[in-house]
Formats: C-alpha cells, sequence, structure tokens
C-alpha cells in the first residue's frame, strides 16, 4: 500500500478491522473472505507524528509497525544516481527504440540536483529526454532549467569564454526549435534562420 499516510480515518478502521480478524467482505460481495497476507506499507509522512496529530489511528500505526524500514531520499544517496540514470536510459531506449548515451556533464548536473521528487522524479526526467532528444547523445542542455541552474550555482566564478557561452545558447534554442517544429523549414523560420544554416549548424554538432 503506497502513502499509507493518506489515507482517510474511515478507511484506516476498515484496514484495520481486515489486518486483525483476516477477512473482509468484498465490493459488492455478501460474504466474509478470508485472507492471509503480508501488507507492505510506504509513505513519506511521519506517521507518528501524524498519530500525535490526531490525523492516523495509533492502533493502526502500531499494527503496521512491525519492520519499519527508512529509505532516505534521493538526495542523501548521491552515488545512487547514476547507476539509475543508467539502468532506466537502457530500459527507455529500448521502449522507444532509441539508443541514447549520457554526457559526462550531463550526469555529473543530475548528480548534483536534489530530486525534490525522488525516484518518480527520476524516471519521468529519463521518459522525458528519451523522447524528445533530438540527438544521440544527452547533453547538459538537453537537461531542465532547474537541474542546469544546480549546476551553474555550483561553478563558482568560472565562466566559459563568451564565444563558448553564445555558441551553448545557441544550440539550447535550435535543439528546443527542433523539438517544439516537425521540419527543420519551420524551426529555422522560427528561429529567424534560413534552413541551410540551422541544417549546417545541426550537423556540426553532432559530428562533435
Amino acid at each position: 500500500l503506497d502513502e499509507i499516510g493518506d489515507l482517510p480515518l474511515a478507511l484506516q478502521v476498515k484496514l484495520l478491522k481486515v489486518i486483525e480478524e483476516s477477512r473482509f467482505i468484498p465490493v459488492g460481495g455478501l460474504e466474509l473472505k478470508e485472507v492471509d497476507v503480508r501488507i507492505i506499507t510506504a509513505t513519506h509522512h511521519d506517521l507518528r507524528q501524524m498519530v500525535a496529530d490526531g490525523r492516523f489511528r495509533a492502533d493502526l500505526y502500531y499494527r503496521l509497525n512491525v519492520v519499519p524500514i527508512h529509505i532516505p531520499a534521493l538526495r542523501e544517496r548521491a552515488d545512487e544516481v547514476q547507476p539509475l540514470l543508467q539502468f532506466y536510459l537502457a530500459e527507455f531506449n529500448q521502449r522507444y527504440g532509441r539508443s541514447l548515451t549520457w554526457e559526462l556533464e550531463a550526469l555529473d548536473a543530475l548528480t548534483d540536483y536534489a530530486w525534490p521528487g525522488n525516484i518518480r522524479e527520476l524516471i519521468n526526467l529519463v521518459e522525458r529526454l528519451v523522447v524528445t532528444c533530438i540527438g544521440e547523445t544527452i547533453e547538459l542542455f538537453d537537461l531542465p532549467d532547474e537541474v542546469r541552474m544546480v549546476r551553474h550555482d555550483g561553478a563558482g566564478d568560472v565562466l566559459l569564454p563568451l564565444r563558448k557561452q553564445v555558441e551553448n545558447l545557441e544550440r539550447r534554442l535550435i535543439r528546443k526549435a527542433l523539438v517544439q517544429h516537425k521540419t527543420t523549414r519551420e524551426a529555422a523560420k522560427a528561429l529567424g534562420l534560413s534552413q541551410a544554416t540551422l541544417v549546417q549548424k545541426k550537423k556540426r554538432w553532432e559530428q562533435g
């Protein structure tokens, strides 16, 4: 049962009864059914505090709290971020018929990110990148602003040459235009470039 802390008090009573009696009446049924199950629950709430506040039943809490396991937030397990990114990239590559790889700088930025949404946020982000990435490598500038800003904030006073910064910004804008528009002609028109110029820049980046 995921997010047991969100269970309304009325349903908490019913769950407690099932645990204590090992039987229940299915929805739409008339007869009691015996059950022999192990219940595993998860929550991001502090259930002990919820019990103190009267928002979670104490008797249900102690029934469930037999073998508690604390799993730290993803931000506290930075060494696990890159293996998870590689695992889900392989999974979504297979699902969508892609062969994407990670740029090292992108991996470093994702490792530094705090992941407020934990593993769900990571999975959703990897899937989005696999679907929207134009080239064969997921680069720093493919990442959402909130991820890249963390990387930039940690860069201290180290600055890239202006020419390189302009090139990076240009690449990012062209990549976004290519995602938003169906053809290079439409993307070039939206950016105020000729189609030949856009295609030339794109080829140069893909070649290295």
